[in-house]
């Protein structure tokens, strides 16, 4: 999106390039090199600010206690023989300790940065071929 609002914001830049004799594919070029130079730092930018959060996240995490209890009832019969039968109840009760951590694994971190990579070129890609569209004359015209 913001690719293409640059594009729009460009539209007198590009018709001089186009006037000068720059080719459609030449333009096309120029607009995604730079989206995907800004798709680049992004990348950068996400992967350092989401190492930074994760460790933050290690170092800050709260840890929650949680407990259970597990309740038990047996019948046994009367040492006569009988039909009286007694009642034992077992209660366990156990105590845990869970620390709040975020993963970080290299694969996460390439993912994420190819993402953003992948992101920039394909909104190069929309404001590129809108720009090669224009016609120089048109985009000289044009009032800002």
């Amino acid at each position: 999106m913001l690719t293409l609002s640059s594009v729009a914001k460009r539209v007198r830049e590009i018709g001089t390039l186009r006037a000068l004799g720059w080719s459609r594919r030449l333009v096309i070029r120029q607009i995604g090199g730079e989206a995907l130079a800004q798709g680049i730092l992004g990348g950068v930018v996400g992967v350092v600010l989401g190492i930074i959060a994760t460790r933050a996240i290690d170092a800050l995490g709260p840890t929650l206690n949680a407990s259970s209890t597990v309740g038990n009832t047996t019948t046994q019969a009367a040492p006569t023989g009988g039909a009286i039968d007694a009642a034992q109840s077992v209660v366990s009760t156990t105590t845990n300790q869970v620390a709040l951590h975020a993963p970080l694994a290299g694969s996460i971190i390439l993912i994420g940065f190819a993402l953003a990579v992948l992101g920039g070129l394909l909104a190069g890609a929309a404001g590129a071929f809108r720009a090669a569209q224009l016609r120089p004359a048109d985009a000289l015209r044009q009032v800002e």
